[in-house]
C-alpha cells in the first residue's frame, strides 16, 4: 500500500512531529477541561482537525464534544446526525473526527483516507450512504491490523514516538493522512 521509507521519511517531517504532539495535547486534556469552552484546547482542536466553520457551529460542535467525551456507547451514525443538523449538511469528516476523540480506537472518514483506501464517496451522500462508507473504512482497518504491513507501521510509529499513548487506530490514520 504505501511504501515504508516514504512513512519512515514522513514521519521525521517537523509538520508529522507537530501533529503528533497536537494530537497528544487534545487528548491530554480532554478529560481536563470543559471543551466547550477551553480556548487553547478549542484552538488546537480546530487546527488538528481543520475545523473551519462558522462560531454558532463551533459552539455547537464543542458543546456536544463535551456532553459526549465520557460517553461508552456514542458511535458515528448519532454524532453524524447531530452535526448535520447543525446546518443542514453532512459532515462526515467531523462526525468520525469526533468519534475518534472519544473513542481513539475509531479511524477518521476523509477525503484522504478514502482516496488512500480506494472508497468512492457518492457526491450528496445521504447519512445512511455515509454510516455505510464509515462501516467500510472501520473493516478496512480491521482487515489491516491482521496484515504484516499494518504491524511495519506500528513498529515505525513507536520507534518514532516511543511511549506515545496513541491508539493503534490513531498511529494509521496519522500514517495516511501525512503520507
Amino acid at each position: 500500500m504505501l511504501n515504508i521509507e516514504k512513512i519512515k521519511t514522513t514521519m521525521q517531517k517537523p509538520r508529522f512531529v507537530k501533529m503528533v504532539g497536537r494530537y497528544q495535547f487534545l487528548m491530554e486534556n480532554l478529560y481536563r477541561v470543559n471543551v466547550s469552552t477551553h480556548e487553547d484546547f478549542q484552538r488546537t482542536y480546530n487546527c488538528f482537525f481543520q475545523l473551519r466553520r462558522n462560531k454558532e457551529y463551533r459552539v455547537k460542535h464543542f458543546e456536544f464534544l463535551e456532553q459526549n467525551k465520557g460517553s461508552k456507547v456514542i458511535g458515528f451514525h448519532e454524532i453524524l446526525i447531530f452535526l448535520s443538523g447543525i446546518e443542514g449538511k453532512v459532515e462526515a469528516s467531523f462526525a468520525s473526527k469526533m468519534l475518534s476523540i472519544i473513542n481513539p480506537n475509531m479511524p477518521v472518514l476523509d477525503s484522504k483516507v478514502l482516496e488512500k483506501l480506494g472508497i468512492k464517496k457518492r457526491v450528496g451522500s445521504n447519512i445512511n450512504d455515509v454510516v455505510m462508507i464509515y462501516n467500510k473504512i472501520c473493516e478496512w482497518y480491521d482487515g489491516f491490523y491482521k496484515t504484516s504491513e499494518y504491524h511495519q507501521w506500528i513498529t515505525l510509529f513507536d520507534e518514532m514516538f516511543p511511549n506515545s499513548g496513541i491508539s493503534s487506530a490513531k498511529k494509521i490514520d496519522f500514517i495516511l493522512w501525512q503520507v
